[in-house]
Order: C-alpha cells, then structure tokens, then sequence
C-alpha cells in the first residue's frame, strides 16, 4: 500500500504478476485489517530480548502490554519452535537463532 491511495496484491501463485488497486473502500479494507493485524502480532523479537535480559514472564508482559498468560503462551511457542526444554536453553537459543539479528 502506498499513500493510502494505492495498493498492489498478488495476481498470482508465484507473485510475477499484480493486481493494481486505487478503490477508495478497497484501500481502507486493506488498511484497517493490517493496523488490526498489525496490532495483534506476537512481539517475537521483543519477547526474546526481554527473555535474554532475564525479566519474568510478569515483567514481560507489562512491557508489551500483555496480560501475564498470554505472554506465557507466546514464550512456550518460542521455546517449543527453538527446543527448547529449559529456560536457560531457551536464552541461549535464541542468541544462536538469529532472532534478535533482525531487530531495527
């Protein structure tokens, strides 16, 4: 999407050819479910700073303005995708990972 004005979404498979739309209603759609999306998103990067940094899961969740459980749900699916058993693994997993390269 460009300037609210314009958005371009792909016609096809493999994403060689586009779809060019400038409906002002079609734009708006678009733009209101990816600030919905948008603002729903699961912080991985940020969780996994804060995890690196030692904070609880209570500390975590206040910074990212979660509620405690869902900051421990999403921590579990980080460990889970990373095997971790532990939290001390996880920490260092995620410091091989790469994830915290990808911040900025």
């Amino acid at each position: 999407m460009i300037d609210r004005a314009v958005a371009f979404i792909p016609a096809t498979k493999d994403r060689t050819l586009a779809l060019e739309i400038r409906h002002p209603v079609l734009i708006d759609s678009f733009a209101t479910t990816f600030d919905l999306l948008w603002h729903m998103a699961t912080p991985i990067a940020a969780i996994a700073g804060l995890l690196i940094e030692g904070h609880t899961d209570a500390v975590i969740a206040s910074r990212l303005g979660l509620n405690t459980r869902t900051a421990r749900v999403h921590i579990a699916k980080l460990a889970a995708t990373l095997g971790s058993g532990s939290r001390a693994q996880l920490g260092y997993l995620i410091g091989q990972s790469g994830i915290l390269d990808q911040e900025g």
